[in-house]
Order: C-alpha cells, then sequence, then structure tokens
C-alpha cells in the first residue's frame, strides 16, 4: 500500500476538552494483504505521550473476521473495531466514540494509551499520510 516511496504518518488527538496532542512517526509503511497489512514505522517523536501508543512493527491489522492480534482474546471482536492491536495494546483509533464524559474505563473506546491513559475520550482522530521528503 505504502511502498512506492518512503511515507512519514502523522496522527493528531483532541480530547472532550479541546486539548490537542500528536504523533509523528518519521517511516510508516504498510505491507499488503500476503502480510495481513503489517504496520512499519519508526523515528517517534511528539506530545501525545513519551513513548508509542502505536503498536510494534511488524503488527498484523487484525478485524472481526480476521484476527491477527497474537493474543487468544480476539482484540478486533473485544474493540469493536479493526486495528493493529498488539495482544490489545495501547492504541485503537477505530474504537467506539463516546461522548459522555464518564470517567469509566471502556476498553472498546478510542485510546491513545500513553497521551491520557486508558480514560481518554477522544473527539476528534485524525491520521495523515504524506511522502517522507516532503
Amino acid at each position: 500500500l505504502t511502498s512506492s516511496q518512503d511515507y512519514s504518518l502523522h496522527i493528531q488527538l483532541t480530547d472532550r476538552d479541546g486539548n490537542e496532542a500528536f504523533s509523528h512517526y518519521d517511516h510508516f509503511h504498510i505491507d499488503g494483504e500476503a502480510n495481513n497489512y503489517s504496520l512499519h514505522v519508526k523515528g517517534f517523536g511528539g506530545t501525545a505521550g513519551r513513548t508509542s501508543s502505536l503498536a510494534h512493527t511488524g503488527s498484523q491489522f487484525s478485524t472481526k473476521d480476521r484476527d491477527n492480534d497474537r493474543c487468544t482474546c480476539k482484540c478486533a471482536q473485544l474493540a469493536s473495531g479493526g486495528w493493529w492491536f498488539e495482544a490489545c495494546g495501547p492504541s485503537n483509533l477505530n474504537g467506539i466514540y463516546y461522548p459522555s464524559s464518564s470517567n469509566v474505563v471502556r476498553y472498546n473506546g478510542i485510546k491513545w494509551y500513553y497521551w491520557k491513559g486508558p480514560n481518554l475520550m477522544a473527539t476528534m482522530t485524525t491520521m495523515m499520510v504524506r511522502p517522507a521528503i516532503f
């Protein structure tokens, strides 16, 4: 999908209080279907945590009907959406949007753990891909 050249990935997050943060990866690509759309990132930086919330390089994309998350718990079913889960790891930008201001931890909600912990209720997330040399 992204093999024609070197790409970067920029993820913008906004929480329900209007706070914004970002995670940026200098190098990003996704393998094709034969490799279950494996994720490859390096060169992390940004304001959305001291470490990356995105799954480790090589994590495969999982959906409810294609479980590739290396966990017997079936993360895509628990989280109600497809993502690069690493044993149901620290992120899921395809989770369910909960508009409530409740502080109840919802494992199937939108999460970016190393920014706001398990209680993040994001109101907006954007993933932007562009050529690394721009």
